[in-house]
């Protein structure tokens, strides 16, 4: 295969480009454009070209905010990218019925997946176009496809944007090409380096990617409060560069706002749900230099003839005389064109994810030669130091505040005597597994456990042999909890412990194992003089048909703790 870029200036100079290139017209021949002239009847006369001079070729286009041709990045220009191939065939799609986005996306990949089937370049709608809803449809098809592409643009006008191919434009459809073939090699990177900032946020009403409030202010409110008037106003244009960062274990995926609605709420890129925690996001100015060379890395020992790379329109806006930097190196390696985005596609694994802010990487090669030479990696010399000290500056000191509010969510959530989940935090979980076991209709059983006789510890002993013996209990739940058992002190003696995925019967046969393990239970109270302590336990599980709130499975397990205490103290009993 064998990819050449060049800029769009008019039909006479691409077709001595053509020639110059030996670029022949061809069902093997994929054509991708990307414009930043946003423009219908433009896009009209330049897909009347290849129409008539490459009839046989397969062709797929995107507006953009800023193009990128043979790694250099430009902007309100067209690159032509020609990419010829030997040994894959090209199957094209382009849609715009259907009633949602998932819908989209489950349509193109019906159409498009065959068995030989490697990869799907894929362009949608960047302002009305819902991409993460998009790639879940085609997931639902087959999660194995590699996705690669993302969000049209529209120089940051966010008015229209538009999807094509050589006879149809689009401004609200999806636009696919599928490569099928046995002998494609394929590479697929990404870096974000955008830096969470601030105190974390929760997201308190949102449908879809349609945030409309933040910590139970207005979408817009919040940006105006965290990031200022200035900002605020300025939505969606400034937006884009300061996303939403929704941090999952390692992985940080920022939303960017592409649209801004009267009633304060906000669209974003992709979709944000109800308790998402949620911070800003800021350009890391060092970590988008620094980890470059990584990436190139990666590429070592790979066979790479094709490179083509689709980016957030946010990275060129950062630093826009330094961002060529990361894209012309992988040009050293093999011809690099692509564009800037509203949402990038990325596959991994299983998983087709939305990303914003990132750049993604798409390398091909149907050869089996691969690159052993290393490239090395040179960012554009630049007097951005302040920039620099910045970046810095919010690392560390979101560093520190991170320290700071999980402390403090800590002391919120835990009583401080046993150190085990105090009341507050069993009210807020408790509702939602409540909700999560009638969606899926698993069980989920709740054990209510008391101390028996404890004033007459207390009368006889002191009250500080009577913490003694909580202490003493929480630990003995603690070590006894399975990992999905949530155990709480309830109040004074009192306990409660939440069994996700556990009918009553094996919650009795549980509850009995913590019953016998404190009956054997010792408390020193002074050297060599202990005491021992009984437990009382009421048990009880959800009931899809009658129980329509958590407080009543737990108040049917404190009828079942106090039977167990009317009964004789020391056992368990189950309603």
């Amino acid at each position: 295969m064998k990819t050449t870029n060049t800029y769009f200036n008019s039909e006479h100079e691409l077709l001595e480009f053509a020639k110059k290139e030996n670029i022949c017209d061809d069902e093997k021949l994929l054509i991708q454009i990307f414009t930043s002239k946003n423009n219908f009847e433009f896009i009209k006369k330049l897909l009347s070209i290849f129409t008539k001079h490459f009839p046989k070729s397969t062709l797929i286009g995107s507006t953009t905010d800023g193009e990128i041709c043979n790694g250099k990045v430009s902007t309100k220009k067209t690159v032509i990218s020609f990419t010829t191939f030997e040994k894959t065939n090209l199957e094209i799609y382009i849609s715009n019925k259907f009633k949602d986005y998932f819908e989209g996306g489950k349509n193109l990949a019906k159409s498009l997946i065959k068995d030989d089937t490697k990869v799907i370049i894929s362009f949608i709608d960047g302002l009305r176009g819902n991409g993460e809803d998009f790639l879940n449809g085609i997931n639902s098809v087959n999660n194995n496809i590699i996705i690669s592409g993302g969000l049209a643009g529209d120089n940051s006008e966010f008015k229209k944007t538009y999807v094509f191919t050589k006879d149809t434009i689009l401004f609200d459809g999806v636009v696919g090409v599928a490569l099928n073939s046995n002998n494609l090699k394929i590479f697929t990177d990404y870096s974000f380096d955008w830096q969470a900032i601030g105190k974390k946020l929760t997201i308190t009403h949102a449908i879809g990617n349609r945030v409309f409030t933040i910590e139970d202010k207005t979408a817009v409110e919040a940006y105006n409060y965290y990031l200022g008037e200035a900002v605020s106003e300025k939505l969606p244009k400034v937006g884009i560069e300061f996303p939403l960062i929704i941090q999952n274990n390692d992985l940080n995926i920022a939303r960017a706002v592409i649209g801004k609605e009267d009633d304060g709420s906000l669209i974003f890129a992709g979709n944000l749900k109800i308790s998402d925690k949620v911070r800003f996001g800021c350009a890391d100015f060092d970590s988008i230099f620094n980890e470059t060379q990584k990436h190139v890395d990666k590429l070592l020992g790979t066979c790479v003839e094709s490179i083509f790379i689709y980016s957030c329109m946010a990275r060129r806006r950062f630093i826009p005389e330094a961002i060529e930097s990361e894209t012309s190196v992988y040009n050293k390696i093999a011809p690099s064109s692509g564009f800037y985005t509203y949402g990038e596609f990325f596959s991994c694994g299983r998983s087709k994810l939305l990303l914003n802010q990132s750049m993604t990487v798409l390398a091909l090669s149907e050869s089996s030669i691969c690159k052993q030479n290393r490239v090395e990696f040179q960012a554009l010399k630049h007097s951005k130091l302040t920039l620099q000290a910045l970046s810095h500056l919010i690392n560390v000191s979101t560093k520190e505040l991170d320290i700071l509010q999980n402390k403090l969510e800590f002391q919120n959530q835990t009583d401080p005597l046993t150190k085990l989940y105090n009341r507050r935090y069993f009210s807020e979980v408790s509702n939602n597994l409540f909700k999560i076991s009638h969606r899926d209709f698993k069980p989920l059983s709740i054990v209510m456990i008391d101390i028996d006789n404890f004033k007459n510890i207390n009368d006889t002993y002191g009250h500080s042999i009577g913490d003694r013996v909580i202490i003493k209990l929480a630990k003995t739940l603690f070590r006894l909890k399975r990992e999905s058992d949530i155990t709480c002190r309830y109040g004074g003696e009192e306990f409660i412990m939440l069994l996700p995925n556990t009918s009553i019967r094996g919650a009795s046969v549980y509850s009995e194992k913590i019953r016998k393990k404190v009956e054997d239970t010792t408390v020193e109270i002074e050297e060599e003089i202990t005491i021992t302590f009984t437990i009382s336990l009421g048990v009880t599980q959800i009931d899809f048909i009658n129980d329509k709130n958590i407080e009543t499975v737990i108040n049917r397990a404190d009828e079942a703790l106090y039977k167990a205490k009317k009964e004789g103290r020391n056992q368990v009993v189950s309603l």
